[in-house]
């Protein structure tokens, strides 16, 4: 048998005291990394990853790897990883990271642009062919998750899914378009690459609904608020209460 936490109370506030998404002024935050510890402090976090978006010709890694090590030194007991963000390229999974990610401790998978075979696209032109009836939601979002799961095994280090189905409204979608079974193959990948699924508070996604769904199915959900600025670092709404809709006691065979 295993028995998940019988007390929601202390599932959700160990979650709650973390922060898997934190952007700086190394991409395209307001706050530098300093600012970024300070909230974090301030906020009460145990724990965060400070993670800039990358691309392949990224050539500032080092020097951000650099300053968020030094800052460890000043962190008065807070954990503090680094990471790096990056978007899917293509429905193979193709990710667009440097060659190389020296000092990167964490992965953040996601999906800013819609992968096709043949390289990423904006969700406009997606929604575009679905109003035009040249594709359906169907195929869209298997293709979708497809990439997600392909993408999970192009890592040589902890990933984790970044505001999953953020891309869909703009496509004209919803979570609700998201078939079941589609859902459960990411599931599956997620717990069989220990790749833990965040909920995002800028995007509000995913939804109960869908992380209830990953979390039954034994998949790690992470806080993330995806925040831009240090005022927004480890404050959650979206984030809390999709935590207490999911955190009840839950005992499987």
């Amino acid at each position: 048998m295993t028995t998940h936490d019988a007390d929601p109370t202390n599932w959700v506030g160990e979650r709650l005291a973390s922060d898997g998404h934190v952007h700086s002024t190394f991409s395209d935050g307001v706050s530098d990394p300093a600012a970024n510890l300070h909230a974090a402090r301030d906020t009460g976090l145990t724990s965060m990853v400070m993670a800039d978006h990358v691309r392949a010709s990224s050539v500032w890694l080092p020097a951000f790897v650099s300053a968020v090590d030094e800052l460890r030194q000043d962190a008065a007991g807070l954990r503090i990883l680094i990471g790096v963000e990056t978007r899917m390229l293509d429905a193979a999974g193709r990710l667009d990271l440097p060659s190389r990610l020296d000092g990167v401790e964490r992965v953040l998978i996601a999906d800013h642009q819609y992968p096709t075979p043949d390289g990423p696209v904006g969700p406009a032109i997606i929604g575009d062919a679905l109003r035009a009836r040249q594709t359906d939601p169907d195929t869209v979002v298997r293709q979708l998750i497809g990439a997600m799961v392909a993408a999970m095994t192009r890592v040589d280090r902890p990933a984790v899914l970044v505001h999953p189905f953020s891309i869909l409204p703009k496509m004209g979608l919803t979570e609700a378009d998201i078939p079941d079974d589609a859902l459960l193959t990411l599931a599956n990948r997620c717990r069989e690459t220990d790749t833990p699924v965040e909920v995002n508070e800028k995007w509000a996604c995913p939804g109960p609904a869908v992380a209830g769904v990953l979390h039954r199915a034994g998949v790690g959900l992470v806080a993330g608020s995806d925040a831009h600025h240090s005022a927004a670092v480890g404050r959650y709404r979206h984030v809390r209460e999709v935590f207490e809709a999911v955190a009840t006691p839950m005992v499987t065979a």
